[in-house]
């Protein structure tokens, strides 16, 4: 599949990396435009945003941070209203947000903001699956898995750039490893396809 136009929405700094940093690479790589889209930045604003501008450069990514400190705070129309700006500007080929059956408020948030601002939008749409060995209130593993053998270098570096939040970067690359392994690669990681235009 060939996309030169890409939007990917996570509700925090680092979440786009951890769940779907390899494949936007990829695309990235083979001369997509590819913008992240950072809802919220909760806490430590300066570093955050910092951390945030290193991970999408590790990527070879844009990046769009929202002035939204926490989504709970947001109402939903407001921040549908956000993402229909961005997605009417990006005219995006492929999105790429969070799970609805993840265990997180916010990142359920986003899931249902994505879906509703992409209404009126003909483009594919997958949502990645952050930790599909770690839990989440669906116990699958997706319908799609992308192989970033690739890009998991940059992927990891991409999560190492969050330094402030302490992510386990063996485990993340033991995830990616058991993911690869059920789809014949080295690397993978594991998407939904929730609307496919063919």
């Amino acid at each position: 599949m060939t996309y030169t136009r890409i939007l990917a929405f996570g509700a925090h700094p680092d979440d786009l990396e951890v769940g779907a940093g390899g494949v936007l690479a990829r695309f990235a790589r083979a001369g997509a435009s590819v913008t992240m889209v950072v809802s919220s930045v909760p806490n430590q604003p300066a570093v955050r945003k910092r951390e945030a501008k290193r991970g999408a450069e590790l990527l070879g990514v844009g990046l769009e941070l929202l002035p939204i400190k926490r989504l709970e705070e947001v109402a939903m129309s407001e921040l549908v209203a956000r993402y229909d700006a961005i997605v009417a500007k990006a005219r995006p080929e492929l999105v790429i947000t969070q799970s609805a059956g993840d265990v997180h408020h916010d990142h359920v948030m986003v899931h249902r903001a994505t879906i509703a601002a992409l209404r009126r939008t003909r483009c594919d749409v997958w949502s990645y699956i952050a930790g599909p060995l770690l839990g989440g209130t669906e116990r699958r593993l997706g319908q799609c898995f992308a192989d970033i053998s690739s890009t998991i270098d940059a992927k990891l570096s991409a999560i190492a750039a969050h330094a402030s939040q302490r992510i386990d970067l063996e485990s993340r690359k033991a995830i990616a490893r058991a993911m690869g392994a059920l789809s014949r690669c080295a690397y993978a990681e594991v998407f939904e396809v929730l609307r496919m235009q063919v």
